[in-house]
């Protein structure tokens, strides 16, 4: 499976200079210094590469998806929603490796909630919900069988329209997964995700220490890693630096930069949901 310390390339929409022009100041800036390839892919409707690009399981195998999530589907939102086949049919792209060497599955998945961790792959139930004419047990052999590997089901909060795991929690290597800061918006989910991922994993929970728990501190567990970089949202807040120092103790072997993501996350989404790394 290729993990993210595995990758070395990373791709983001051409939309990002404009939309966020600021965030994406600041990442050219950290992957110029670290030298890390770059590109951006026309085509795209909106900054969220991760949620449409393929999965990608090997240096040679890639592995493509119905790209209509149920929360694109108002006549408003469909506008937004990126035809796939067409980023990946724009001779300016050069995505012949993925091209030729995908295999599509008819599954509706969003890549924002497919987390590879290891030898497994970390996603919310979810995927049951947007693939209604089929089982359970279809479902999970499509993914097995596509990804080659494991697949741990988290429960969806309902009261996250997206359903994305990568909000959720981001693989450290060695059998260690990082956990999110949910207990401060819900116990009840935390304790679920906990015990789930506990069984496969060493959960690392980020905790914060301040007087009241910020909207926004979800977007830290949504950084992005590129071989032995990482950038790690940073929002203004207090919990920046604590943020920064808990993945820092994670990753130990890894370049730590703090990336000021203001701009994406009011949007929704954090360095993760805009990216998308492989192995080139």
């Amino acid at each position: 499976m290729t993990t993210d310390n595995l990758t070395n390339t990373v791709y983001f929409s051409d939309l990002l200079p404009k939309k966020c022009p600021i965030l994406n100041h600041h990442i050219v800036e950290a992957l110029d210094a670290n030298k890390i390839r770059y590109a951006y892919l026309s085509e795209t409707k909106d900054i969220w590469c991760r949620d449409f690009m393929p999965i990608q399981i090997d240096e040679d195998r890639f592995v493509c998806y119905k790209y209509t999530p149920n929360y694109l589907q108002s006549p408003y939102y469909r506008s937004l929603q990126t035809n796939p086949e067409k980023v990946f049919q724009a001779p300016q792209n050069r995505l012949e490796q993925v091209t030729q060497n995908a295999i599509t599955i008819e599954l509706v998945i969003d890549g924002g909630n497919v987390v590879k961790c290891g030898d497994t792959v970390v996603m919310t139930e979810k995927v049951f919900v947007e693939n209604k004419d089929k089982t359970r047990t279809e479902v999970e052999k499509i993914l097995k069988d596509a990804f080659q590997s494991n697949i741990l089901f988290l429960p969806w909060d309902r009261k996250e329209a997206f359903g994305h795991s990568d909000g959720i929690v981001h693989y450290a290597g060695d059998g260690k997964i990082l956990l999110t800061n949910y207990d401060d918006s819900s116990l009840y989910y935390f304790q679920r995700f906990r015990k789930a991922l506990e069984k496969h994993f060493e959960v690392i929970p980020l905790k914060y220490a301040t007087k009241r728990r910020h909207a926004r501190s979800w977007a830290y567990i949504n950084f992005l890693r590129i071989g032995k970089l990482v950038l790690v949202p940073q929002l203004g807040l207090e919990e920046d630096e604590q943020a920064l120092e808990q993945i820092a103790n994670a990753l130990p072997d890894c370049e730590m930069v703090g990336i000021s993501s203001l701009e994406a996350v009011r949007r929704g989404g954090g360095l993760n949901c805009i990216s998308w790394n492989i192995l080139s």
